[in-house]
């Protein structure tokens, strides 16, 4: 039975998912859903150029992962869904997709957004869809690195609220 990690991280693909959890995890494949990302070509060969070789990369709009995710190509390869936002996470969970734990990696502070950690950073837009994530069932923990210990996003979520 393969292993499938859900993470939302702004970056992507960078050190962190390669190095940390790619390789630490022994991953084969990574999956980026996101409708944004189909539709930038540049950016797309950008991210598929940043993969080592040995690590599968597929880009597909959500509709194109909800499909194609089903647990017999699941089970395939150790994999790393890849979320911009906890809103395309949300809409990946709306096409029926069954998400039991989602990874925060990282998501940048702007100035305008709310820092709750040194890495993570939302909107009130972010914590509306983290909070109906988490009332889906998902559990959503924080950190960058598979052995850096987990914290609970929506502790963090209630402390400011």
């Amino acid at each position: 039975m393969s292993e499938v990690y859900f993470r939302v991280d702004d970056r992507l693909i960078h050190g962190q998912v390669i190095e940390g959890w790619a390789h630490s995890l022994g991953l084969t494949r990574i999956i980026i859903a996101s409708d944004r990302i189909c539709n930038d070509e540049t950016y797309r060969k950008l991210l598929i150029f940043s993969v080592p070789a040995e690590v599968k990369v597929e880009i597909l709009s959500l509709k194109e992962a909800a499909e194609k995710m089903t647990e017999d190509y699941l089970n395939e390869e150790d994999t790393m869904v890849l979320f911009e936002s906890p809103r395309d996470a949300l809409d990946l969970i709306d096409y029926g997709i069954k998400i039991t734990e989602l990874n925060v990696g990282c998501m940048h502070y702007n100035g305008s957004n709310i820092k709750l950690k040194n890495n993570i950073a939302v909107t009130e837009d972010h914590i509306n869809d983290f909070i109906e994530i988490s009332l889906m069932g998902t559990k959503i923990e924080c950190r960058a690195l598979p052995q850096d210990k987990k914290v609970d996003l929506m502790n963090l979520i209630d402390a400011i609220e």
